[in-house]
């Protein structure tokens, strides 16, 4: 067994080796951290992992929280999957980050945040693009009251994926059972946790959803009108139907000006002021140049301040009941679509 070599390190463990490689590397590089086990169902996936990394193998989950030299499990299974897991990491008194969404109900995301709020553990949800420098940015000046009343907003993830993206890995992406939704669950969901973080509570939305290009359960095309506490108004376009792929767009407008993103980096910031044009030139050249800015890798940020969390026994900057909004709101989304009508919010679990 490969035991923690330093006992102040966190000791991790990843199950999942799909999403999970991108926990890996991050781990690797973290500091304070010590990767010491990998988990898969597939026995030569999880051996060839193990092997690369130099740490233990398990095809078992049980039997690999039985370690008490593990502290943080990293949960990168399929989506419908994260509850049953993490119910079993809280019960072993293991720490836990897991991929986006949290899970696919309500009613078992609370049950996960209940399960480690009560043992007083802590959980994390990836949700790494708010960690990327132009979205921080955007928020600042929105959260400074820089954009005037917030009044309208676009969300839009106009993504192409194959039939066989969706057939791969058992053909789990886009069935209800384990990816909980389609296009707007699985690829939206990380625009529309930013929209909600910038704009706020979520009042009501009108959906509707189809399958336009895929043999799916779930849907590849799902379009919605929200509307916030706040009086504001947003569109959600989520697609993985549009072919070639068109990118992900985020738009914020509020009366004293508008900020617009595609792909993570500033396209537009014209913000009311007599130094509108040189602060636009600006905010372009910090953040709207990929060549200038290149992306940050934000997995590991995300990683590093949960180990860094667990290690100060205090919240990540990330935490699993933020995980619940997008969520909450993707199912309202789905709801909406199902009845015909306009379906408030907040939901039951």
């Amino acid at each position: 067994m490969n035991k923690k070599r330093d006992k102040s390190n966190v000791g991790a463990a990843v199950i999942g080796l799909g999403r999970g490689r991108a926990h890996i590397e991050a781990l690797i590089r973290a500091e304070g951290a010590e990767l010491l086990a990998v988990c898969d169902k597939n026995k030569e996936t999880a051996e060839r992992f193990a092997a690369k990394y130099e740490v233990d193998a398990y095809t078992d989950l049980g039997e690999m929280l039985k370690r008490d030299d593990i502290d943080l499990v990293h949960v990168c299974t399929p989506s419908g999957l994260h509850t049953e897991m993490l119910l079993q990491i809280a019960e072993a008194g293991k720490h836990a980050i897991t991929e986006k969404p949290l899970d696919i109900t309500l009613e078992r995301i609370d049950r996960a945040i209940e399960a480690f709020a009560t043992r007083q553990l802590q959980l994390g949800c990836i949700f790494q693009i708010r960690l990327m420098p132009a979205v921080l940015e955007m928020k600042q000046a929105i959260d400074a009251g820089r954009l005037g009343k917030p009044m309208l907003a676009n969300a839009q993830v106009k993504w192409f994926r194959t039939q066989e993206y969706y057939d791969q890995n058992g053909g789990w992406r886009g069935t209800w059972a384990w990816d909980g939704g389609g296009s707007l669950m699985n690829q939206a969901v990380h625009t529309i946790d930013l929209l909600q973080w910038m704009m706020g509570p979520v009042q009501s939305v009108v959906g509707h959803t189809q399958v336009s290009a895929h043999r799916i359960e779930t849907e590849d095309l799902g379009v919605a009108l929200v509307k916030f506490r706040n009086g504001a108004l947003a569109t959600i376009v989520g697609t993985t139907a549009a072919y070639p792929g068109f990118g992900t767009s985020l738009e914020i407008f509020g009366t004293d000006g508008g900020i617009a993103m595609k792909d993570n980096l500033i396209t537009e910031w014209k913000i009311r002021g007599d130094d509108m044009a040189a602060e636009e030139a600006d905010m372009r050249r910090k953040f709207g140049d990929d060549k200038a800015a290149p992306p940050a890798d934000t997995t590991y940020v995300q990683i590093q301040d949960m180990i860094d969390a667990v290690r100060n026994n205090r919240a990540p900057l990330i935490t699993g009941r933020e995980g619940r909004d997008a969520v909450e709101i993707v199912l309202a989304i789905y709801e909406s679509a199902r009845a015909g009508k306009e379906i408030e919010l907040p939901l039951k679990s």
